[in-house]
């Protein structure tokens, strides 16, 4: 084969040879759906992720009113460290893809000049590694544990937002309340100011009453004050967690929804339910799985590599001497006695000179290294001891889920407690002493003071009331976060008792103070 045709070959070879690897196409919408799915299981949000979320603006309801519904989708779109982990996700698939791909092939070139000149020596090769055969499975199978343990971890991370948003939201409905409550008993207080300093003059008062009372009311003032701030500052803190710290601040929560129920089931069973619903204990578990697959991987890395292909080399031929005719002519011409021409050899002498040259060698490669020195031992010892690791791991985090599900119902029981007390004692309590105090005031046996102190008492009681309603709906979220999931109706039972006392008193829906006992005060 003439040189020329066999370099040929081999070059066309090797482009075909660099073509037939696959490439590997990155699409992780249905690793989002995944995501998405467990996110919404967990939660009961519809929601969608895809690769491309469009950010979603702030449109308060009627009477700028925003939902927790609505600031629950917000966050859900919006929130840029969930979109960022979202990302995690479509970095995991990609190196699913790459775990999944052959090796490419080599193809080498080496050429080496003669001194004196002529054509150059070159030496090629191409060669694949076949170790991929035997890697690629377990390589696979790591990488699919990976994907897994990041969806799940996002789809968590989302739980955790929800969680924050509702911690968020019902902290913000409490403020609204208590900021309407300490308006009511400013104003109150204002009435039994005006009425002191009344009876002060009419020598019915001391001066001390006087003062207790303004003091009760400067006391007022500045948590009215803590509140407002408070107020502005978890809304702030809201629309971060929505994605929208830009937006307008002129919006208020909707009205809180009452509690009706109470936890049911024992210990056992929100436990169980927990650590079967955990996603974060799912994804400990995938982490666990690829720890396995890498020491698998690890122990079949012994032999890293095996390259097989073709080589070979085209050897370098020195460049002809020109010939000088004369001088030939001569010497042909003395040797044969008379004037000769040269011998010249025609085409064919020429051809089948060279064919008996061997000018190019071809053959099969094989490269394989030796186990002799490096068995690979380290490497499987160390991933032997990463996947123990993670094992311990994550049976801390069942630890963890256990104790943050045991927290999370002594914090919920302790607000049920602290609900119920007042509904069945507390604010009936108070209620009773204002109706007291009214009747006491129209039989002109009190003044206006000690119903308008009821009434403030009443306001007081009512505001720690709406308190314990907040940390009771925190806390039910927060139990909800350990379980990764809604509590099941099936663990509740409802309230056996009603709020009492749920009617608005209003200090702006009072009449005046008088001092005729026929007046009624409040």
């Amino acid at each position: 084969m003439p040189a020329t045709r066999a370099s040929g070959s081999v070059i066309l070879a090797a482009v075909a040879a660099a073509l037939l690897p696959s490439c590997g196409r990155v699409d992780h919408a249905k690793d989002l759906e995944q995501a998405s799915d467990a996110a919404q299981r967990a939660t009961e949000i519809k929601n969608r992720w895809a690769p491309a979320i469009e950010l979603q603006p702030l449109q308060p309801a009627d009477g700028n009113v925003v939902t927790l519904d609505q600031a629950l989708d917000l966050a859900l779109s919006n929130n840029r460290s969930l979109r960022a982990d979202l990302e995690v996700i479509a970095q995991a698939k990609a190196d699913l893809v790459q775990a999944g791909l052959l090796s490419n092939p080599v193809l080498s070139f080496a050429g080496m000049l003669p001194e004196g000149g002529g054509r150059a020596d070159l030496t090629f090769g191409l060669s694949k590694d076949f170790a991929d055969l035997w890697l690629i499975p377990t390589r696979k199978r790591a990488a699919q544990a990976v994907l897994q343990q990041r969806v799940l971890v996002v789809a968590d991370v989302a739980v955790a937002l929800v969680n924050d948003v509702r911690a968020n939201y019902y902290t913000l409905q409490y403020q609204s309340q208590a900021i309407d409550l300490q308006e009511q008993n400013l104003r109150v207080l204002r009435d039994v100011i005006e009425l002191t300093q009344a009876r002060l003059k009419a020598g019915e008062a001391s001066q001390l009453d006087l003062y207790l009372t303004r003091g009760r009311l400067l006391e007022t003032e500045l948590e009215l004050l803590q509140l407002r701030a408070e107020f502005e500052l978890t809304r702030q803190a809201l629309l971060r967690l929505m994605g929208v710290a830009d937006a307008s601040m002129a919006w208020r929560p909707a009205a809180p929804d009452a509690q009706s129920s109470v936890l049911a089931a024992d210990e056992v069973a929100i436990l169980d339910a927990a650590l079967r619903q955990r996603l974060d204990v799912q994804a400990a578990d995938w982490d666990v799985q690829a720890a396995l697959a890498d020491v698998q991987q690890q122990r079949l890395r012994v032999i890293p590599s095996l390259n097989i292909g073709v080589s070979g080399d085209r050897f370098e031929r020195r460049a002809l001497p020109g010939r000088k005719i004369l001088a030939d002519t001569a010497r042909a011409s003395g040797a044969a006695g008379a004037l000769t021409a040269p011998e010249i050899q025609s085409r064919g002498q020429r051809n089948l000179e060279r064919r008996q040259i061997i000018d190019l060698v071809l053959g099969p490669m094989i490269e394989v290294p030796l186990p002799i020195f490096d068995q690979n031992l380290a490497q499987i010892a160390k991933a032997q001891s990463r996947a123990r690791e993670l094992l311990q791991r994550y049976e801390e985090v069942e630890q963890r889920v256990i104790q943050g599900v045991r927290s999370a119902m002594t914090r919920r029981r302790l607000a049920e407690d602290r609900v119920r007390l007042f509904q069945e004692s507390l604010l009936p309590v108070q209620q009773a002493s204002l109706e007291l105090a009214r009747k006491a005031y129209q039989a002109g046996r009190e003044s206006i003071l000690a119903v308008l102190l009821a009434q403030e008492a009443l306001i007081r009681t009512r505001l720690n009331y709406t308190a314990s309603t907040r940390d009771l709906a925190i806390s039910t979220a927060a139990l909800e976060r350990e379980l990764s999931g809604r509590i099941p109706d099936s663990l509740l039972r409802p309230l056996t008792t009603q709020p009492a006392a749920t009617q608005r008193t209003d200090a702006g829906q009072q009449t005046r103070p008088s001092t005729q006992p026929a007046s009624p005060g409040g």
